[in-house]
């Protein structure tokens, strides 16, 4: 990645795609009648977000091609082997075991604020259509968008410029919690992105933080889905079942352990 690009710019060109994908999305927002009316969203308001995902990169994509730079290596699409996909599946698995209980303890002790509450509403489209948009902007193009703008961009020019892992994986996840603009994440989406950022640097790639994210967002969506039936088959005295717990705890270590002893092979 070039040096010529300044920490600043970096940052820059971040900020620039995330404000060009909010103007994108009120744009569309605005043809929904129900935005104003105070009624649920309409197709538009889901089509808006679904667009505004798929627009985050543009801006970046843009800049890299005015520049002659490769997007392949600027957005860090490194191809990885069979192996490193199937533990990235098994540290997925235990990320969302202990995610969820993190969540869970965290909510007893602070409890999520009703204007977070609203949020569901958003999630439950009316229409299967809007259900379709919403799951595939939340579950496929918003980890796949970010994983490029945060991890596959951001981080790695910020590894290459300063020269120090650490510190790029930390400001990297700093800014990426700071920019989803939801303080009562704030800590999980922060740890979150320490993960998604050390996977990125180990892998070479960002398929296995695309992985992971995925594994997320999808079963939050899940969970938000099934309602009363997820409790009955994943909690236990209000908690994430033992067993479940155990087993994503063992999936986490063998994940990562594993990961970190990959070699890594740039195809």
């Amino acid at each position: 990645m070039s040096r010529a690009i300044t920490v600043r710019l970096a940052f820059g060109i971040v900020i620039f795609s995330f404000l060009c994908s909010l103007f994108i999305a009120s744009i569309f927002s605005a043809l929904d009648p129900s935005a104003l009316s105070g009624s649920p969203l309409g197709f538009f308001s889901y089509f808006a977000l679904f667009v505004a995902q798929i627009f985050l990169v543009v801006p970046i994509v843009i800049f890299l091609r005015r520049n002659q730079m490769s997007l392949l290596e600027n957005f860090r699409l490194n191809v990885i082997t069979k192996r490193t996909v199937l533990l990235s599946m098994l540290l997925s698995f235990g990320t969302v075991m202990i995610s969820s209980e993190i969540n869970i303890i965290i909510d007893k002790i602070v409890p999520i604020p009703q204007s977070f509450l609203n949020l569901e509403t958003l999630l439950s489209p009316e229409s299967s259509v809007s259900m379709l948009l919403i799951f595939t902007t939340i579950v496929l193009i918003a980890p796949i968008g970010e994983e490029m703008v945060f991890r596959g961009f951001l981080q790695q020019y910020l590894e290459d410029y300063w020269g120090d892992i650490t510190r790029a994986i930390l400001a990297t996840s700093l800014f990426f919690a700071f920019i989803h603009f939801n303080p009562y994440w704030a800590i999980q989406i922060y740890i979150m992105g320490l993960l998604l950022g050390y996977l990125s640097w180990k892998t070479k790639s960002i398929y296995p933080s695309i992985i992971v994210h995925i594994a997320i967002n999808g079963t939050s969506m899940l969970f938000l889905a099934l309602g009363e039936n997820a409790e009955k088959s994943l909690l236990w005295n209000d908690h994430i079942h033992p067993l479940l717990l155990l087993l994503g705890a063992i999936a986490f270590w063998y994940g990562l352990k594993y990961i970190r002893a990959e070699r890594v092979n740039i195809l």
